[in-house]
């Protein structure tokens, strides 16, 4: 699908974890406890998410249907929980067919007014330096059709995975040693880590932005069991399954509160609120 330059994108990124280190979006965590920020937006009716095919003679058919299975079981948890937590509340959504690729491979959003959410998968992110594994935007310019734009990337380099191109190895005249071709081979992203992504991204397309830990009680690397919205990932980590936490449901009924997508809404949204180290409460918000 062809933006035509219209979104306006928001450094909202699920960044690659390398080793055990853990980077915020920020690059430091809060002094004391907790940090969940919001957008400041929202949906001011039931958001209507719009899956679009990805160019198949890129990607595996078989794969492409568990990517979907996966895209569905996630947005499908957020109603789930909520509707579970808030049960007063209207938090049902939409999910419309998948659009195939030959559909609107030329097209732009414009040619699909009744989407709120765009969720779209590309191959690879091929932003130089980027380690992306999903981006999302915002298109709020026009009154008429205000949307989200989520970006699912499927391969990526597994970090641990180096291919060496030893039939083509050259000699450097100079120093008469072989040098060698070294290539990080891109993977298809295990289901797992899929859904992760969609969940993770699917929170900002609902007002959410990123839940910063203050310290690390629990071993490093664990702080997405405080929440989805945990800015980091280890994409081929096969036992890391997010979850929509207490904090992340805490953090939806401040910004549409108890009623959900219907009416009455919050008058303001709060732009953070703090909460305690292992996330389960929060202190205040502002």
């Amino acid at each position: 699908m062809d933006l035509v330059e219209k979104t306006v994108w928001i450094v909202l990124i699920i960044s690659l974890v390398f080793f055990f280190s853990m980077v915020s979006a920020y690059g430091q965590y809060p002094e004391n406890g907790d940090k969940y920020e919001t957008l400041g937006v929202r949906h001011s009716t039931n958001p209507h998410v719009c899956l679009f095919e990805p160019d198949l003679s890129k990607v595996d058919p078989f794969y492409w249907n568990d990517v979907q299975y996966q895209s569905w079981k996630a947005l499908l948890d957020w109603q789930i929980v909520m509707t579970e937590f808030a049960p007063e509340g209207n938090w049902s959504m939409s999910i419309h067919d998948t659009v195939p690729f030959e559909e609107h491979e030329n097209k732009t959003p414009d040619e699909y007014r009744h989407c709120t959410v765009f969720l779209t998968y590309e191959i690879e992110n091929t932003k130089e330096n980027s380690k992306a594994l999903g981006q999302t935007g915002i298109d709020f310019k026009k009154s008429s059709h205000k949307f989200f734009y989520i970006t699912v990337f499927l391969h990526h380099v597994q970090h641990n995975n180096i291919v060496l191109d030893l039939d083509n190895a050259k000699t450097n005249p100079e120093t008469g040693l072989a040098e060698f071709t070294i290539s990080l081979e891109k993977k298809e992203l295990p289901m797992n880590s899929v859904y992760n992504i969609v969940l993770h991204e699917f929170g900002h397309a609902l007002g959410l932005r990123h839940y910063e830990a203050g310290e690390f009680p629990e071993p490093q690397g664990l702080a997405h069991i405080r929440s989805a919205m945990t800015p980091s990932l280890d994409p081929f980590k096969m036992d890391q399954e997010f979850t929509i936490t207490i904090a992340d449901k805490f953090m939806m009924v401040q910004i549409y509160g108890m009623d959900g997508y219907g009416r009455p809404q919050p008058i303001i949204i709060p732009d953070y609120c703090l909460f305690t180290s292992n996330g389960t409460s929060s202190s205040s918000c502002y």
